[in-house]
């Protein structure tokens, strides 16, 4: 069984697991543990909350990340450089704007106000509409909306 102890272990561990999907089980079986400790919550909890093989793998990922993975603004920035392009293709050139254009929201409508907006009452209207609660109130009568409209 590999020692957790070793840093080639540690390493291996790291690598393992990042490239397979993050499978746990499978890292530790690649790695040489037998299935039945990889298998175990135990023994993957002893093995993925160690701290040297959890700073591996945020090494691995912080690799991975900045090779592979770009920010919004990255994005943005190369779809502009896209447009700007002569040498790019028109379809290119337009595909680029078009998704500049969804990443800024540009091609959303809305359909429908879906803000209900207080209706404007007279004092009187307001007095009137009192004196009806107080009455249902004292009455014990419950008015619903479905019911007024």
């Amino acid at each position: 069984m590999p020692n957790i102890k070793d840093e080639s272990t540690v390493e291996a561990i790291a690598r393992e697991f990042c490239s397979n999907g993050r499978n746990k089980e499978k890292g530790m079986l690649d790695v040489g543990y037998e299935p039945s400790y990889a298998r175990g919550g135990r023994g993957q909890g002893i093995v993925y909350a160690n701290e040297r093989v959890r700073a591996a793998i945020a090494r691995i990922d912080a690799k991975t990340r900045t090779k592979s993975v770009k920010s919004r603004e990255e994005r943005k920035q190369f779809w502009t450089d896209m447009m700007d392009d002569d040498t790019a293709s028109r379809a290119d050139r337009l595909r680029a704007s078009e998704l500049l254009g969804k990443s800024e929201c540009d091609f959303v409508t809305v359909t429908q106000d879906i803000t209900e907006k207080p209706l404007d009452i007279t004092p009187e209207q307001a007095q009137r509409y009192s004196d009806m609660a107080a009455i249902a109130n004292r009455e014990n009568i419950s008015i619903s909306k479905e019911k007024i409209a």
